[in-house]
């Protein structure tokens, strides 16, 4: 179903404050259905990060006329899947299904949106599960150093902790925060809802006015989105694990909002410098030309404020300074020189040719055009994506690279054997020294005992 264009999503706002908005697919005998709630895990109370995602976790566990055993078994019956997922800004529901099953499936979703139980066994379970997988992953030193380098770039903003939450933070969730945080927060106000596939929109409309008709509830209204510090000088964090062989390499920077005018260039950008696999500049000397790793990408993440650009790669302990010293030349480089025209033509060619693949199936066409209504995008961009990327020019995206590319204010996540290359780093700056004891302690204290700041230069004894 391509080109999608803005005339083909029909949306409405009901009386409520609820917008629906429907999308004929009538290829395969399916319908998919999500719940957008523009409330996520930026919303979370202080020292309890994942509650949102719980909150969205527990309104499939069960409703006041169905337990989780029932909802799953009437799922079933229809052969439907049903999910939930929270990210940054939103919180979603999903439903998918054929499209004869429909009025059912609303009958099912709609009970999950309005009468969640929120039953306390239920919670302490999906709470414990969390916690137990939090604790699985503090073995994984990759994990450790993704949190680490997003906490410090979104320091000071309610961005600065994993969606998915801590083990304290988990563990500081009681049994009334699920149901406080979907009272607070879950309003039509903030509902969109979304249906793709084989049903016509008079009876979307039909079928959600009859079962969320009567949801009319106000919350509070709280949409500041505080942006983080960009920050001006480097910050070197080593984390000592004397048992690794390789080092887990971070390098960060802020990047844009998702809807800044100049998001689909910063995309091409990117995609030269780190983002196009093999083809990128960070891979090809990296990888290709020095065999430092085997793999290393850029990426960055948009929303309501500016999110992270990071720079992640691993390497055995011995390249750890070497590979760090290469990123920081080409990031020089590339401001210095700018792309080069067959790189940009190349970048334009893959964003062009994979575009299509990404709104092929129902639930692909579900998260484009969710994520447009979210941040207030106009949905022509999807007949005109193509379009804008063809008009990117060098000018432009040299100009991006000189902006937001300062190796000179990285922050620097190392964690690895830190004998081995402490006082490499420091050349670079002042390195904290913390021990991956520390770094993966239940209750971290915000000035470890055995975190050291070393100054630039500082050679070990």
């Amino acid at each position: 179903m391509f080109p999608l264009q803005e005339s083909d999503i029909k949306k409405v706002r009901v009386p409520t404050g609820l917008t629906l908005m429907g999308l004929e697919y009538h290829k395969l005998p399916l319908v998919y259905i999500t719940l957008m709630i523009k409330r996520g895990a930026e919303s979370d109370p202080e020292g309890k990060g994942g509650l949102a995602d719980l909150t969205a976790e527990m309104l499939t566990l069960g409703t006041e006329k169905r337990d989780s055993q029932r909802l799953a078994l009437e799922m079933e019956k229809v052969g439907a899947r049903y999910s939930h997922s929270s990210g940054w800004d939103a919180s979603f529901l999903e439903v998918l299904g054929l499209s004869e099953d429909f009025s059912t499936l609303m009958d099912l979703l709609g009970d999950m949106l309005l009468d969640p139980a929120f039953s306390h066994r239920e919670m302490s379970q999906s709470r414990q599960r969390r916690i137990s997988r939090l604790i699985q992953q503090r073995d994984q030193a990759e994990v450790i150093a993704d949190e680490m380098i997003v906490q410090h770039l979104l320091v000071g903003t309610p961005y600065a902790h994993p969606t998915y939450g801590t083990v304290a933070s988990l563990q500081g969730i009681e049994e009334g925060d699920p149901r406080s945080f979907y009272l607070h927060y879950y309003s039509p106000r903030d509902t969109v809802m979304l249906v793709v596939g084989d049903v016509y929109p008079e009876k979307i409309w039909g079928e959600a006015e009859n079962l969320l008709g009567r949801w009319n509830v106000e919350v509070g209204i709280d949409d500041q989105h505080l942006s983080p510090a960009r920050r001006k000088g480097r910050k070197i964090i080593a984390v000592n694990r004397p048992d690794l062989t390789q080092s887990q390499i971070r390098l960060g920077l802020l990047g844009i909002k998702r809807k800044d005018e100049d998001y689909i260039p910063f995309k091409v950008m990117n995609y030269i410098f780190g983002g196009g696999g093999f083809s990128s500049r960070l891979m090809q000397r990296i990888r290709a030309e020095q065999g430092y790793t085997y793999g290393i990408t850029s990426s960055f993440k948009a929303g309501h404020i500016a999110g992270s650009f990071i720079i992640s790669t691993y390497t055995p302990t011995a390249n750890t300074v070497l590979v760090v010293e290469e990123i920081l030349k080409l990031m020089a480089e590339y401001i210095k020189e700018g792309a080069r025209a067959q790189e940009l033509d190349e970048a334009k060619r893959y964003f062009m040719g994979s575009f299509p693949m990404k709104l092929e199936t129902p639930g692909q066409m579900s998260r484009e055009i969710l994520e447009l209504e979210l941040y207030g995008i106009p949905f022509s961009y999807l007949s005109t994506y193509r379009e804008a990327i063809k008009k990117v020019t060098l000018e432009e995206v040299n100009n991006l690279a000189s902006t937001y590319l300062h190796p000179e204010d990285l922050i620097i996540v190392v964690v690895g054997r830190a004998e081995a290359f402490l006082e490499s780093l420091g050349n670079w700056g002042e390195v904290e020294l913390i021990e991956y004891s520390e770094a993966t302690r239940v209750d971290l204290p915000s000035t470890p005992s055995n975190t050291h700041l070393l100054p630039a230069g500082h050679k070990m004894g």
